[in-house]
């Protein structure tokens, strides 16, 4: 799917802009040579971080608030580029943005080392302006976007300056208090999502995104490129919820009710264990006779990862259900357990997770992961060894997402005595692996390269 930069920004016909920039260039040179140079350099850097079209505030603030600091040889340098860039776009017309230029937060911003203080007063600024791309359940931005990212982070940008511009965040009584930080963040996060759902260049611009975040993961090492080969379909097709994997999930929170004592040592009781492979399992799924928990893996595996999901939690011997679990619908507890089954680090455990993925994608039970997920390890620099990682080294950090997506129903469990065992997962389980690791290209923040 190729993406098209999105040329009709805000900004109006591209040749009269640049014939009015040389005559407030032209004028500030008359004032001061030494400004005119430095609103020069400004407006450069800006219109590399615009649209074709114009600068708009979001690229007014990108290139001021991310790039300007690094291409700047010191604070002050950078200071001074941003006040003769605030000239010139006070020349042009541009007041509001001349004066994000001149505001003591851009000045906060430009003096803030190191990154990690930065960052945190970045991520301030954004959300005060209300302007910038919002993380929300859909994406999780880069830092700096580049390619397809950026053009629609800047349609993003423009359609929340549109809308602030036309009032759209404000009251709707007259004389009202201003909305509330949490109400505004909603708003905007649902204009950020219905954009995103919109279709334009050729296709849905999110799933343009899971195209461009697969471009850049494979930029990562040459087995990535192994990694993601032939998944495009699939990652594309898990948009939609396969609810069959979240069956157990809500069975096994139906059983714990309003909650259940557990037994001395912090375990179901065998009753209710008896219950949830009679209602929850076939034979075929577990071929095996129901007895204490620590025996019966599937129950023993969803009761875990209902903890680890936050969706129940232990208290004074019982199991208690949390206030995220009561009345959750099945598409809320679709979204959380794609969201938190492997989460969105970058580690080696999350690498050897994203191959057992990949490989339950392509419709195989993982086996041999070890080749691959070593070269990434080395590849990617999580080992200083000379050789491979040995595979008792890489097999136990496959192991839990496979047991997990299991118990979830993507493979029955084998008994050899029976003939009982699937080497293919189910078509549930398929998408919940493509929906994990679609989760994961659009939402973990990567290293820089």
């Amino acid at each position: 799917m190729e993406v098209v930069e999105f040329d009709d920004g805000i900004g109006g016909d591209r040749s009269g802009l640049d014939d009015a920039v040389a005559a407030a260039l032209s004028y500030l040179d008359s004032v001061d040579p030494a400004t005119a140079a430095d609103a020069q350099i400004g407006w450069d850097g800006l219109r590399a971080a615009s649209p074709t079209a114009g600068p708009t505030q979001n690229s007014v603030q990108t290139f001021l608030w991310v790039h300007l600091r690094v291409v700047a040889e010191d604070a002050g340098r950078a200071q001074d580029i941003a006040n003769a860039l605030a000239d010139l776009l006070e020349r042009l017309g541009h007041a509001r943005y001349a004066g994000i230029a001149r505001s003591t937060r851009t000045h906060e911003l430009l003096a803030a080392a190191p990154d990690a203080l930065w960052q945190q007063r970045y991520d301030e600024a954004l959300a005060d302006s209300g302007i910038g791309p919002t993380d929300t359940d859909l994406i999780t931005w880069q830092d700096v976007p580049e390619g397809a990212e950026r053009a629609i982070a800047d349609l993003i940008g423009e359609t929340l300056e549109v809308a602030t511009v036309a009032g759209e965040f404000a009251p709707t009584r007259l004389n009202a208090p201003p909305l509330g930080t949490k109400t505004l963040s909603t708003r905007r996060r649902g204009v950020v999502d219905a954009v995103l759902r919109t279709e334009r260049a050729g296709g849905v611009l999110l799933e343009q995104l899971v195209d461009h975040r697969i471009g850049l993961w494979t930029q990562y090492s040459p087995p990535r490129v192994e990694l993601y080969r032939g998944l495009s379909d699939e990652l594309h097709a898990a948009s939609e919820p396969a609810y069959g994997c979240v069956r157990r999930l809500e069975g096994l929170l139906a059983l714990v009710g309003d909650g259940i004592t557990l037994t001395e040592r912090g375990y179901l009781p065998d009753a209710l264990v008896e219950r949830a492979v009679a209602t929850l399992w076939t034979p075929r799924e577990w071929p095996f006779p129901s007895g204490a928990e620590p025996d019966t893996v599937p129950v023993l595996t969803v009761r875990r990862l209902l903890l680890r999901l936050g969706l129940v939690r232990k208290y004074h011997g019982r199991l208690l259900p949390t206030a995220r679990s009561r009345g959750v619908s099945a598409d809320r507890l679709w979204n959380i357990l794609v969201a938190r089954l492997v989460g969105t680090d970058y580690h080696p455990e999350t690498i050897a997770a994203d191959v057992v993925l990949a490989e339950v994608i392509r419709g195989k039970r993982p086996h041999d992961t070890t080749e691959l997920c070593s070269a990434l390890l080395v590849a990617e620099g999580w080992t200083h060894l000379e050789a491979p990682p040995r595979d008792h080294q890489v097999e136990p950090l496959a192991e839990s997402v496979l047991s997990e997506l299991t118990a979830l129903g993507a493979f029955s469990y084998s008994d050899g005595r029976r003939g009982l065992t699937s080497d293919t997962p189910s078509p549930d389980g398929i998408r919940l692996a493509a929906a994990v690791l679609r989760h994961r290209l659009l939402h973990t923040r990567l290293p820089a390269l």
